[in-house]
């Protein structure tokens, strides 16, 4: 099941947290995530969804969250 755990952490993340862009590398009992989302609730979210999928592993969260500036008016289509 081991060689497995990443994908279904991965399907995990995109079903409960909503998330595809996150890496997973397992090494270990350790799940490292990496990746970026754009609030400090999704960030919970996915390493809340990690630790369901991943039971009984340590989880290392790396994902940062990257503020995303709202539009400068409306944008113009040509």
């Amino acid at each position: 099941m081991t060689e497995y755990l990443p994908a279904h952490i991965q399907e995990t993340l995109a079903a409960r947290a909503h998330e595809l862009g996150i890496r997973v590398d397992v090494r270990g009992r350790v799940v490292h995530l990496r990746g970026e989302v754009a609030t400090e609730e999704q960030r919970r979210e996915v390493e809340d969804a990690a630790r369901v999928a991943a039971e009984g592993h340590e989880i290392c969260n790396e994902v940062h969250v990257v503020a995303v500036p709202e539009p400068d008016g409306e944008e113009r289509l040509s």
